[in-house]
């Protein structure tokens, strides 16, 4: 992708900054976000003229157009994401990721936007929790887009990023011998690195076509695995799952896999397509788990 115009927003959490970081290397890029700190913090780091900031709010369809004037892509990774925040205040995870989608929705469509990609999670499949349901609903909201504009519009799922600046991860990394607990034993979730998230954004936007969800094949770790890792300890106080948290997660859920096609490094989800030949739902019962030198490679990598 080169010498092309693409509009962020949350251009500066830790998969915007770095999707600013390296798009921008040969694209003009407009990061959109309303924390004028984390700006201004990320303005400092890359030190880019081809970077332009614009303090917005989400919601604010006139000021989204405005930023979106003579762009060629518009990637959304606006959105709370804090899935024990969302389930406590839903009305604040509707107002952020549904009616927030749905301003972005109205002004890459005004602004003529080419593609426009929603960053979304695999807690949208099946979802059991108000953060899955707000992105399950947000990612129906871009494939209906479609019927009445131009513009294409498209989702990509995916898992966590273990090296993410916000995880729990880079917590206990920095924390090894805090009081940590776990949910439950069993419990398990896809990884991938950041770099591989931005990959695969830049893979969904030559990729999907409208309406349709990419999806990456992602591998698997118990997080007791983990916690084993940095903490060098094998037993861990268990306090029971929280609300709407699953001890599997999927990529693909059940009803979504009579319409998804399987190629070899990644799936696509295309509501207006039935596949007769439909690939099994794929959650991480299915994915092929990280060894432990690998996990630890993930890990301690930075």
């Amino acid at each position: 992708m080169q010498n092309k115009k693409i509009l962020i927003t949350g251009g500066t959490g830790s998969l915007g900054s770095l999707l600013t970081e390296k798009l921008g290397i040969q694209n003009k890029i407009i990061v959109y976000s309303r924390n004028e700190e984390r700006q201004f913090i990320v303005q400092k780091k890359l030190n880019n003229s081809n970077i332009k900031f614009i303090i917005g709010d989400i919601r604010d369809t006139d000021t989204l157009v405005y930023a979106m004037r003579h762009c060629d892509y518009a990637i959304h990774a606006a959105a709370m994401k804090d899935v024990n925040m969302c389930e406590k205040q839903p009305t604040q995870t509707y107002l952020n990721n549904i009616e927030g989608s749905r301003s972005f929705i109205k002004a890459a469509d005004l602004a003529g936007i080419k593609k426009a990609l929603a960053i979304s999670t695999d807690k949208a499949a099946s979802p059991s929790n108000v953060y899955g349901m707000s992105k399950y609903i947000m990612e129906k909201m871009f494939a209906e887009a479609n019927r009445y504009s131009e513009t294409v519009f498209c989702s990509t799922r995916f898992g966590n990023m273990i090296d993410s600046s916000g995880s729990l991860v880079s917590y206990w990394k920095n924390n090894p011998h805090s009081d940590i607990k776990i949910t439950d034993e069993k419990m398990e979730r896809f990884f991938f690195t950041v770099n591989e998230a931005v990959q695969t954004v830049i893979n969904s936007i030559k990729l999907a076509d409208k309406g349709q969800i990419f999806i990456p094949k992602m591998k698997k770790a118990k997080i007791k695995t983990i916690l084993e890792i940095i903490t060098e300890k094998t037993t861990f106080e268990v306090m029971g799952i929280f609300p709407g948290e699953k001890i599997y997660e999927e990529l693909i859920g059940e009803h979504e896999s009579y319409f998804a096609k399987e190629f070899q490094d990644y799936f696509l989800i295309d509501p207006n397509i039935k596949n007769i030949s439909n690939p099994n739902p794929y959650s991480t019962l299915d994915a092929q788990e990280y060894t432990i030198e690998e996990l630890r490679s993930l890990i301690f990598s930075n």
